[in-house]
């Protein structure tokens, strides 16, 4: 069974996402019933792919900033990095993360593992201390203000003496790292890489799960429904 990916994006609505999803899904199409067995975990893999999708576009971009930066020596906007950065830390560690309550299901870093050359171990296991770093990054910087070794703000006092008075001035410094180095980034986009085909096999293997469980005869019967009304 053939799949394709539609995407719609817009302004921040009251409408309800499902509604506009009814609104937008094409007339010959039939919205699969997550009563169905496979399908919540089906549309799950779903939403984890466009998640990895848009890592690997966030990381793609902050690598030809970077570029940018070598070649004509000037810093871009800190603002649109950092909204680049943190964005794709976040999305990525969603992917990760599990709600017990009707939301999407989850992967394990674990994944990568399966079916990896034997002779590539050393290289999951660079791959796998990755993945823990970055999500360190996300749990105590980017989502919780924890202590931690990638910012800090401390206040000091300048002092100007002109000879006959001392002024003093209360100011502060904050320093907040925001990106990665060009290896760092090379090891997000392999990991994103390795992840999006791993969760593309899942995605594979769940379509032929849902197409059996439905069974032939059904998709027959909805498909011949739908197209008379066409």
């Amino acid at each position: 069974m053939k799949f394709k990916t539609e995407k719609i994006y817009g302004d921040v609505t009251p409408k309800s996402v499902e509604e506009i999803l009814l609104n937008k899904l094409p007339s010959n199409s039939w919205l699969i019933d997550e009563e169905i067995k496979f399908v919540k975990q089906l549309n799950g893999y779903i939403s984890i792919n466009e998640d990895l999708e848009n890592v690997k576009e966030l990381i793609a971009e902050l690598s030809e900033i970077r570029e940018r930066e070598k070649q004509n020596n000037i810093e871009e906007r800190r603002l649109i990095k950092r909204a680049l950065f943190t964005n794709a830390i976040v999305t990525y560690a969603r992917c990760f993360n599990f709600t017990k309550k009707d939301g999407r299901n989850s992967i394990d870093i674990t994944l990568i593992k399966k079916d990896f050359p034997t002779q590539k171990e050393f290289e999951i296991n660079d791959l796998i201390r990755f993945h823990k770093y970055i999500m360190e990054y996300r749990n105590t910087f980017i989502s919780h203000a924890d202590k931690n070794i990638y910012e800090t703000d401390k206040a000091h006092i300048e002092f100007e003496y002109d000879g006959q008075t001392l002024n003093s001035i209360f100011s502060h410094y904050s320093i907040k790292v925001f990106s990665f180095d060009e290896v760092q980034l090379k090891n997000f986009s392999i990991l994103t890489n390795v992840l999006l085909l791993k969760v593309d096999q899942k995605r594979r293997l769940l379509i032929e799960k849902v197409k059996n469980e439905i069974g032939n005869e059904k998709l027959l019967e909805i498909g011949l429904g739908i197209s008379k009304k066409n």
